[in-house]
């Protein structure tokens, strides 16, 4: 049996034990729905670990930290998730959106790197450093980054503005809107990403301690800038509709009234699930470009 096909064996034997008991409290506290989002979710998750264990460490610390930001609910933010397509219980599209360009660098990196590495030094190390593991570890950070900006932005005390005219303000909750408390949270969340990174990169011994600085500092950057190109991306390409109704904008094509709202501006197919793909898949290209620029001058 080569090597490749033996670590595949042992990682899905461990990811399967270490995600099945994350499965009762995913239920339990009715964090995805059934049974699409869990089917999905444990789908995902298994291949992420096989991936990287340390990836699937920082995607379990994206999805707890920004679930329980999501489940933390107020009589005004009912109100703005009602307008909005927000939604603390994910289903399967939205863990797809939250987690398909980590998966997608991820494989590239097991296919060009790491499966090289193990079938030329005849070892399972998982430390292993790539671009590809780095852009990785980016678009989580992106996703973090941006359900930090909206969540904590949406409990800000001031309107928000649109990315696009900071002039401008608009309702809470309006794809494109930003706010300097949301910006701050936006970045705090992609540190906490990059801590899971640090881990890895420490126990790496051939990275020295200023190119483990410079990576880390790169991935904050990236997944804050992430989050702010989902927010431009909403504010420019994705489909917004209006209820003549309730004259209220919404990004929902049937409105909590029951009416059916009219297209306003974007594009149709431009949905938030690929807005957060997009700019995620965005981050991690810039994530590459700055890890092997950042290599070249180390």
């Amino acid at each position: 049996m080569s090597i490749i096909i033996n670590y595949l064996i042992q990682a899905l034997f461990w990811g399967i034990i270490f995600n099945f008991p994350l499965l009762f409290i995913i239920i339990k506290l009715k964090l995805l729905t059934m049974p699409g989002g869990i089917i999905t979710g444990a789908s995902i998750a298994i291949m992420i670990y096989i991936i990287s264990p340390f990836l699937w460490c920082a995607l379990l610390l994206f999805f707890l930290t920004s679930s329980i930001l999501s489940k933390q609910s107020t009589p005004q933010k009912r109100i703005i998730t009602s307008e909005f397509s927000k939604d603390s219980t994910r289903d399967s599209i939205q863990v797809l959106s939250n987690s398909f360009p980590a998966l997608f660098f991820g494989i590239l990196f097991l296919l060009f790197d790491f499966f090289p590495f193990i079938e030329n030094y005849k070892t399972f190390s998982i430390l292993i450093n790539s671009p590809l593991i780095f852009a990785a570890f980016a678009t989580i950070a992106t996703h973090n980054s941006d359900t930090w900006m909206t969540e904590i932005g949406i409990k800000s005390s001031s309107l928000p503005r649109l990315i696009t005219d900071l002039k401008k303000y608009v309702p809470k909750g309006t794809s494109g809107g930003v706010t300097l408390k949301g910006t701050i949270a936006g970045l705090t969340g992609s540190v906490i990403i990059s801590l899971i990174y640090i881990i890895q990169a420490v126990l790496y011994f051939k990275i020295n301690i200023f190119l483990v600085i410079s990576q880390v500092i790169l991935l904050i950057l990236v997944g804050t800038l992430g989050g702010l190109i989902d927010s431009f991306e909403g504010a420019t390409i994705q489909g917004l509709y209006y209820c003549e109704h309730c004259q209220k904008e919404t990004e929902r094509q049937m409105h909590r009234c029951g009416n059916t709202t009219k297209f306003m501006k974007g594009y149709r197919l431009i949905t938030n699930d690929i807005v957060n793909i997009s700019s995620a898949f965005v981050s991690g290209i810039l994530a590459v470009i700055g890890y092997s620029l950042i290599e070249y001058l180390f």
